[in-house]
């Protein structure tokens, strides 16, 4: 869990808020979106405990999140030690 709060932290403070501007308020999804594509740089697949972690969401929008981004045709369902990970298209 403090590995992760690093990675948050680091990530968080590496994304660009440039294109998340919308009328001077931050468009959360696309916040959302450019920490998931900022932590698959430096790894294979992202699950759900990742997502909510990262994003500071529930479950439940964890899943809305990366059920959308299947959807959109950006990431891919797989599994991974047993358990629902994704992963970005086209790897």
């Amino acid at each position: 869990e403090f590995m992760l709060s690093v990675i948050k932290a680091s990530l968080t403070e590496a994304v660009d808020l440039r294109g998340e501007m919308r009328d001077g308020v931050i468009d959360k999804a696309a916040h959302r979106r450019n920490i998931i594509e900022a932590y698959l740089k430096d790894h294979d697949y992202i699950m759900n405990a990742n997502v909510q972690v990262l994003c500071d969401v529930s479950a439940a929008t964890a899943n809305r999140i990366l059920a959308s981004l299947v959807k959109e045709g950006k990431l891919v369902k797989c599994r991974q030690k047993g358990h629902w990970a994704y992963q970005l298209a086209g790897k």
